[in-house]
């Protein structure tokens, strides 16, 4: 039998589905790999148009007389709008904004490309210096940032298209420049452009494809915690019930005499009633455990409730400040008690029966030793639920719990239930 999940998880997790009627999605708790790709892409984006912008800011006086006046100022206004915008996505923590600011960014840019070819004034920089440097058109740097924005969106085939259609423009603005013509050096200096772009675009598109295998990883292995939690809770709450119909319902049935009823009895009913009308309250919350005086004590109690004709010694050696979980010692006083009432039961009028509790810092040992009719072990299967889910059961299904039973036809029966601190 597979130990339980964390008691205080399954009462957690009870408590949210039952407030909120559903079950807490881990979305609302963590951001997603993919999401978190984004945001950091967007930042890093945003800041290159920005540290472009301010690099290049001496290369604005190669312009004077080649484009007319307003052509400049569209081209930093673009720039500027689409840095701020993808720094924008990241700061406000909204990576479902990415795709529509990737795509103004993309038209943006492709506006301010085609605006240069009315805005230029068919002056080449060779011709105005044909012995000095020729220096591109600064706007012409970067056709491949909108493009990586989109493939970090998840739109890869927008940003293939977009980095073709920029690719294309901004190399003609180049050889506008330089020459004036569109000739084979053209081409090849396009292609080897888009090329080189297209390996961002290659690890943008790798990077958002890894971060989708780990959500998908990730949810997985959510969906399978949150299965197996359910699984625990369903099982725990039937375990509270077999508890509930054999220790409390069917031990008061099996008390019942005819007769005007005992102050006692009516006292059990209520118990019982009680019970049952608060049966989906959530569990009391121990996580402080018992000290070994408790424990004694309501071991002593509970036997004591069911008769007298049972002793009950101790024998206790642990640190003052030791706890044990409740997890560990309602089970196992259960399961005492289970043995107990089997005593009463099946032992005979004459026999006797000492329960020895045994408390050491790691470990609690109860016997519950009589003297009875005994019975065969091997004949009691295990649809016996006294032994079965009563002693057995219940110490199995307890980290760290083990019993054994104990006995022959006419010489006794002795049980041992043990727990040793995990």
């Amino acid at each position: 039998m597979r130990p339980l999940a964390d008691p205080n998880t399954i009462r957690a997790v009870r408590r949210v589905e039952l407030r909120l009627g559903t079950e807490p999605s881990m979305d609302r708790v963590r951001r997603t790999s993919l999401e978190t790709v984004q945001s950091v892409g967007s930042a890093i984006l945003g800041a290159a148009y920005i540290v472009f912008l301010v690099v290049n800011t001496g290369a604005f006086t190669h312009f004077d007389g080649l484009a007319a006046p307003w052509w400049l100022p569209l081209s930093i206004a673009v720039v500027i709008a689409s840095g701020c915008a993808l720094i924008g996505v990241a700061v406000m923590r909204r990576p479902e904004w990415l795709g529509a600011v990737a795509g103004a960014c993309a038209l943006a840019y492709l506006g301010a490309i085609i605006a240069w070819f009315p805005a230029w004034s068919s002056v080449s920089l060779v011709d105005r210096d044909p012995s000095g440097t020729t220096p591109t058109v600064w706007l012409t740097l970067i056709p491949e940032l909108a493009s990586v924005a989109l493939m970090l969106a998840g739109r890869p085939m927008v940003a293939v298209l977009n980095l073709g259609v920029a690719g294309v423009l901004t190399e003609a603005v180049t050889a506008q420049m330089r020459s004036g013509e569109l000739d084979a050096a053209y081409v090849a200096q396009t292609l080897w452009s888009l090329a080189w772009a297209g390996l961002y675009l290659v690890l943008a598109g790798t990077a958002v494809a890894f971060a989708r295998r780990l959500d998908a990883d990730r949810s997985a292995t959510i969906d399978s915690g949150r299965d197996r939690v359910r699984e625990d809770i369903i099982d725990v709450d039937r375990r509270r019930l077999d508890a509930l119909v054999h220790d409390r319902i069917i031990a008061f049935l099996l008390a019942l005499r005819p007769g005007q009823p005992q102050p006692a009895t009516v006292e059990a009913a209520s118990g019982v009633l009680h019970e049952l009308d608060h049966w989906w309250d959530d569990p009391v919350d121990a996580s402080d455990g018992l000290d070994a005086a408790e424990f004694v004590r309501r071991i002593d109690t509970l036997i004591t409730s069911l008769g007298s004709a049972v002793a009950i010694r101790t024998d206790v050696d642990c640190s003052p400040a030791m706890r044990f979980s409740e997890e560990a010692t309602g089970p196992l006083i259960d399961a005492c008690a289970e043995a107990v009432r089997n005593f009463y039961r099946h032992a005979g009028a004459e026999a006797s029966c000492v329960v020895t509790a045994v408390l050491r810092d790691d470990r609690i040992v109860v016997s519950i030793v009589d003297d009875g009719a005994g019975f065969d072990p091997g004949d009691t299967g295990p649809g016996r639920l006294g032994l079965s889910f009563g002693v057995t059961g219940r110490m199995a299904a307890i980290p760290g719990g083990s019993s054994s039973i104990s006995s022959l036809p006419g010489e006794g029966t002795r049980i041992r239930l043990q727990w040793d601190r995990p």
